[in-house]
Order: structure tokens, then sequence, then C-alpha cells
């Protein structure tokens, strides 16, 4: 018996929600990144009482950022991956010889969005709720309701739109992670109490989520009067919506690529004999150096690791850095643009080393790839060797790209003498990174566990480490948390490094650092597996 139209949806949308939450990205950036932002915005801007009668305070108006960035991060990027996954494992093509309709099967990937974007509002609003005093504003709900529903139909629109014309299931992944976090920085989403710049307001006010923002906060307003419907705002926002729409059915009507191999042809040499060679085994230098090579390129391959370890530091110094060249407050006595500086290549060095290598390497060990080495003349700690030394060479990369854009456009400058000593400190402190990562690789069964444990220990650790210095201070509890883990440690070392006025070296912070480093190594050593656990 063919299933009813209502099954089928209902059917879509449980095993779309079910793919999409094992996905790290929903995992990371639909509710631990939002959450995080939030915590921070009420420790750093405080939740002070703005109208003592009412009781409204400060996070009432940071909530709907928090709301709407969880919405983006979820309607967005997952519905894209998921949905280009798919066209590249050519499981739409077989969906056609089913009895579910290609609209049904599109409409579970909605469906899911909207599943996960509900669950997501409801953890922001009981985080503000229940820890900052947030009124939920029972006059305006219905158009809260409403803009809420059309926000996400036109993100989940928007996500279809980029997997049907994607090529691969990671092009589409990071190019949505990548648009959604440029967007929320043009958007407003990540500046609480900050003026963007005239241009960035305007090009902001060109995407959706402006028209998704605005409204909310004016519901949450609570001294605004009436029911505060934005029919402007719901137009702009279908328009978008049907137009991502349009844009998807066309992507999906095209073919995807293959890419089987391509047949060469060979024609033997004539009126030549035969060389015989010596079989030379390589030197100890050159597997290692090949090794370099090979994990580099296997990096650059990688859009996500060039996305997260390069471009997004970059990216997020550039944009801060636009808003806040002229800032007052100088963390450690530097100018932000020179901290941040600092915090953003120490953030590219941890992604690098403490996130994308490990769960790399956990993968070839998920995959037997470390088991086939063996067989090799290439010995552990050469391949070992080669993927540090990579790890080093991409962390460098990342900085140098972020001090070559401070020192072009935001005034920062560095004494040449500083920066053999900031060198020989970030590579220091990588390495010490790079030792966490391996023991988290020993510790933990697979590469995707590696991926999500990095990644949630990362997020709080660069928010509480003075990587992001927005001019707040964090409450002695939470600076005494972050001081048990090495990255405030690298941070404060590397700045003192690079200090404008004096380099110093902070020996405390190295000690520790030395203290992480041996540690880690030791932890790697005892518990590292070849094997997958099975």
């Amino acid at each position: 018996r063919r299933p009813g139209t209502a099954a089928l949806v209902r059917d879509q949308v449980g095993y779309a929600t079910r793919a999409m939450w094992r996905s790290r990205v929903v995992l990371v950036f639909t509710f631990i990144l939002p959450l995080l932002w939030l915590v921070v915005i009420g420790l750093m801007a405080g939740n002070d009482a703005v109208d003592e009668s009412s009781g409204v305070r400060v996070m009432q108006f940071a909530t709907p950022m928090a709301v709407v960035l969880s919405l983006l991060l979820t309607a967005y990027p997952p519905v894209a991956h998921n949905l280009a996954l798919a066209r590249e494992g050519q499981i739409l093509k077989r969906v056609r010889g089913t009895p579910v309709p290609m609209w049904a099967y599109l409409l579970g990937r909605v469906g899911a969005a909207v599943t996960l974007s509900a669950a997501a509002i409801v953890v922001m609003l009981a985080l503000g709720v229940v820890a900052y005093g947030v009124q939920i504003q029972t006059e305006t709900l219905a158009a809260t309701i409403v803009t809420l529903g059309f926000g996400i139909a036109c993100l989940a629109a928007l996500g279809l739109a980029v997997g049907a014309l994607a090529s691969s299931g990671t092009m589409a992944q990071t190019f949505a992670i990548a648009s959604a976090m440029v967007v929320a920085f043009l958007s407003g989403l990540m500046t609480f109490g900050l003026t963007p710049p005239a241009w960035m307001d305007s090009v902001g006010s060109f995407f959706p989520v402006r028209y998704l923002l605005e409204p909310l906060q004016d519901q949450f307003n609570p001294f605004l009067e009436g029911g505060r419907w934005d029919l402007t705002a719901l137009v702009v926002l279908a328009a978008w919506g049907v137009a991502a729409v349009v844009v998807a059915a066309w992507g999906l009507r095209r073919q995807p690529v293959s890419k089987g191999p391509s047949a060469v042809r060979t024609r033997p040499a004539a009126g030549r004999g035969v060389e015989v060679s010596e079989m030379v085994r390589p030197s100890s230098m050159s597997l290692v150096l090949d090794q370099v090579r090979w994990a580099t390129t296997a990096a650059r391959r990688d859009a996500g690791w060039v996305f997260f370890a390069i471009a997004m530091p970059v990216g997020l110094y550039a944009l801060m850095a636009m808003q806040l060249t002229d800032a007052e407050f100088r963390p450690r006595g530097m100018a932000f643009a020179v901290y941040f500086a600092v915090g953003m290549a120490a953030y590219g060095a941890a992604v690098t080393a403490f996130v994308n290598m490990p769960e790399a390497v956990a993968t070839g060990r998920d995959r037997l790839l470390l088991k086939r080495l063996r067989g090799t003349p290439l010995a552990p700690w050469q391949y070992l060797a080669g993927r540090t030394t990579s790890v080093l060479w991409i962390a460098l990369i990342t900085a140098l790209l972020v001090f070559a854009l401070g020192v072009a456009y935001f005034g920062v400058e560095l004494a040449p003498a500083n920066v053999p000593l900031g060198l020989a400190v970030l590579l220091f402190g990588t390495l010490t990174l790079a030792a966490c990562g391996y023991a988290l690789a020993a510790i933990l069964p697979s590469g995707r566990a590696i991926g999500v444990v990095a990644v949630a220990i990362l997020l709080p650790l660069a928010f509480i480490s003075d990587v992001f210095p927005f001019g707040g201070t964090m409450p002695d509890w939470l600076t005494a948390i972050a001081s048990a883990f090495p990255l405030i440690h690298f941070v404060h070392a590397l700045a003192g490094a690079l200090s404008p006025s004096q380099a110093t070296l902070e020996w405390l912070d190295l000690a520790v650092l030395a203290a992480w480093l041996v540690g880690a190594s030791l932890v790697a050593v005892r518990r590292f597996r070849w094997m997958p656990t099975r």
C-alpha cells in the first residue's frame, strides 16, 4: 500500500532531523556557539537594569541577537550540507525511483530545519529567561512567531539553493558556514553595543538576516507599543525565500559532474633499452619532508580546514579591527589591533593543532591507514613528525596573514627585533597545542568524536582566554578556569613577545605551556593506538 502524503513527509522530516543532528556542525554552531555568545555578552556587558520600575535588563536586547544567530546557523548550513551530500552520493537520483516525491524529500529537509530551529529557540529563550531575566512579550507573541517562521523558511530555502549548486558536500558546508559568519557580522549579530561603519550597515541591509533581526528586536523591546508587525520585513524574507527555491529547483535539474578516472594512453618507447636502476631506501629526512608536503597538500585541499584555520581568523580580524581600531580599551597595555592580531594568530594555531590535525590522524586510524604504515618504509615517528611540522607551517601562515593585514591597514607596528622571539613563542605554543591534540586522539575512540570534543573544548576556552578582547572584565573564577589551560598562556606569552613597547618573556606562561607539552606528550605516547577500537 502506498503511504499517504503526510506519512511520507513525516518520515522524511524524522530522517533528515536525525541526519542533521548527527552532524558536528549542527551541534557546535546551532547550540554551543550561540549559547557561548550569549553567556560572554552577559559577562562582558553585564545585565544591569535598564529600567528599575519594569525590571528590564540589558540582556533583554541581546537575546534576540542570539536567537537569530542560532537560527542562521541551524536552518542554513546543515540543509545545504545534507542536500549537497545527497546529490553528490546519487541519493537524489535514487529518490526518483521510490514512492517519495522530490518535493516531499526537500520538504523533509526544511521540516528538519524547522524542528532544530524550534529547539534552538527554546534553548536560547530558556537561558535568557532563567539566567538573565528576559521578559517574553505576550502582546507581540503572534508577530514574533510569524516572523520566526518566515525567517526559518527563508534560511532553509537558501540552504537548499546552496546545496543544489555546490559541487560537493564539503564545498557546500564550507561556503554556507563562511557566508553565514560573514553575514552575521555584516548584519550586526556579533557586535552587540558597537556602532558599525556606514558601509557595513549598508551592505548588511541587503541580506535577509537584517530583516529577521530588526523585527525581533522591536518585538522583544518592552518600551514599544502595539503588535509590532513588520510587513516590509516579511515581504523581503518571502522574496528571498522564493528566489532561493527557484534557484534550488534549477540547480537540482543539473546532473552532478562525474569524477571518474580518465583514460591514459601510453606509447611504448621505440628503440630504447630498458634501464634498470638500483632501489635505494629513502633517508629519514626525505621521508619526513614528504610527509610534510603530503599533510600540507591534504590540508590545502580541505575547504573546511582552510576556512576555519586560516580564512576565519583573518576575516574576523579584518571585521573587528575595522570597528575597534580606535577603541579606548587597551588589553595588557597594547592597542586593540595589535592584541587582537595576537589572539587570532593563537586561535588559528589552536584550530590547526588541536582540532584539525588530531581529527585527521584519528580518521586515518579509523580507515586503517595507520595500520598499513607498518608495511612501508615510513616509521611512526616520521609520520608524526611530518604531521607536526605541517601544523607548525600552517599556523605560521595564518599568523603571517593576520599580522600582514594589521601592518598594511590597521597601523600595527612590530619591532624587527621582536619578530624572532614572537616566532619562537608561536611555534612553541603551537607545538604544545599539537601535543594536546595527540593526547586527545589517544584518548578518544574515533575521528568524529575528536572533532566534536575538540571544538566543544576550544570554543569556550577561546572566549575566556583573551582571544576575543572586547573590553569586558571576566569574573575571577572564570579567569581561574582559563588559567588552568594552555590557550590563555599562549596568548599572553605571544603578546609579551610582540609587545611594541618592550618585548618580554612571560616565564610563568611559558612554564605552564612547557608543563602541558610534557604532560600531553606522555599521555599521547602511552595511550596512542595505531588500530581503531573495535
